[in-house]
């Protein structure tokens, strides 16, 4: 029995304060997962809500088989998958066309892509690179992709060049993407 059978079972008869025990261990989690698929922080928060509100709508089809993480991830994609097919059909005239087409590739990366299984491996891999970061790449990391902030605006805090701060971003991106491939590997061998 894992750690979250205990508020899945009180949750499925009703509890409440159960669910909310079971969305404060999983929020992050969702939301790292869903902020891989959709850039904007608003719709992350939004998607995030509708996956836990369908979860509370289908625990009684909750097997127990897998982590409730997975099962939850596997809502979340779902979710995702939806958003960006609706926005990809919408396309507004004021859209960009490079959203448009992020949109569309997204969605099918999520349809064709790797199993559950291994972006939760992934997004794990990536927490643990972040841990091992410097703070002030820490915070530029923080501040760009969690908190939806343009490079521009954090040059100007900064009193750095915008192109800076991008190098910046390219350099830990690397430096994360090199992290996560050693990880796995790591973790495979």
């Amino acid at each position: 029995m894992e750690i979250e059978d205990g508020p899945v079972m009180e949750a499925r008869a009703g509890s409440a304060e159960a669910f909310s025990t079971l969305i404060r261990l999983h929020q992050a989690r969702v939301r790292s997962y869903l902020g891989q698929y959709v850039r904007d922080r608003d719709v992350v928060d939004d998607l995030a809500q509708e996956t836990f509100l369908a979860a509370y709508r289908s625990l009684s089809t909750y097997s127990g088989e897998s982590p409730v993480a997975y099962w939850l991830l596997g809502i979340a994609r779902h979710r995702a998958l939806t958003y960006l097919r609706d926005r990809q059909r919408r396309k507004p005239a004021d859209q960009e066309p490079l959203d448009s087409a992020l949109a569309e590739w997204w969605s099918r990366r999520i349809e064709s892509g790797p199993s559950l299984e291994a972006d939760v491996k992934e997004i794990e891999a990536l927490r643990g690179c972040l841990k091992k970061l410097p703070e002030k790449s820490a915070t530029l990391v923080r501040d760009y992709y969690l908190q939806g902030r343009r490079a521009v605006e954090i040059a100007r805090e900064e009193g750095r060049k915008e192109r800076a701060v991008g190098m910046a971003l390219l350099r830990i991106r690397q430096a994360l993407r090199q992290c996560i491939r050693a990880t796995l590997t790591e973790a495979s061998s």
